[in-house]
């Protein structure tokens, strides 16, 4: 087995072009907190479109699904430098908004008959949090 022997100096450039490389690395998966933040206000604007501003359903789908195709798109192209499992995550975070949203409060609040515009903004807020629970993942090193 042969020996290496490395002097301080060449130790020294090794290291810190190992710290540049992490600092790199960092700054590259910036865009990912970009990507969670933006996920959460689609679908929290999903939710108001239908039950406060009373669009209707099929027209805020639509609008829906074509900002967040065109958001996963630019993710998909992005995915190398995603935190590991980050779209992963998202993927699930979203379909689980999705099923809180559209079977569980939706209906709920308006079989108890909830008029009030404030009970749609509680809900809304409470279902994408799943997607919120990805943001704290995404600031990892």
């Amino acid at each position: 087995m042969t020996d290496l022997h490395f002097s301080v100096d060449d130790a020294i450039t090794r290291m810190a072009a190992g710290e540049e490389i992490a600092v790199k690395a960092h700054r590259a998966t910036r865009w990912f907190k970009w990507f969670v933040f933006l996920q959460a206000a689609f679908a929290l604007a999903f939710t108001l479109l239908i039950d406060v501003a009373t669009v209707p359903y099929w027209n805020a789908f639509a609008l829906w699904l074509l900002a967040t195709l065109s958001l996963w798109s630019t993710a998909s192209l992005h995915r190398r430098s995603a935190p590991r499992n980050g779209l992963r995550n998202m993927g699930t975070a979203v379909a689980t908004w999705f099923a809180l949203y559209t079977l569980m409060f939706g209906p709920a609040l308006q079989l108890v008959g909830a008029s009030s515009p404030w009970w749609w903004v509680l809900a809304g807020v409470i279902a994408i949090s799943p997607i919120l629970a990805c943001f704290p993942a995404s600031s990892r090193k």
